[in-house]
């Protein structure tokens, strides 16, 4: 037991120690060094070329919507028991632990 109360001290002291690293003279999160910075620049890198794949992938998405609104019209059925099947396969793998 007295190993485990020196071992979170000793965690105590190492969080501590993060996190004075972390904030600047101020006492404020030091956003220079900071994980947030990190993940705003990845993010707006990223950005545009999400932008972009979802512009080029626009057209085929709406030629695929017309085309199975066009299906659903003519004959439902096919379609119907597909959506089934999926949705069946879906919740099959979901219920295996």
């Amino acid at each position: 037991m007295d190993d485990l109360i020196k071992e979170l001290e000793q965690l105590r002291e190492e969080n501590k120690i993060l996190r004075d690293s972390l904030t600047d003279r101020d006492g404020q999160p030091d956003e220079e060094n900071g994980m947030e910075k990190m993940l705003r620049d990845v993010s707006g890198m990223i950005k545009p070329a999400f932008e972009q794949a979802k512009e080029n992938l626009r057209p085929g998405a709406d030629k695929v919507t017309e085309a199975l609104s066009k299906q659903m019209e003519e004959n439902p059925v096919p379609l119907l028991i597909a959506a089934f099947g999926l949705g069946y396969l879906f919740s099959r793998s979901m219920d295996r632990k």
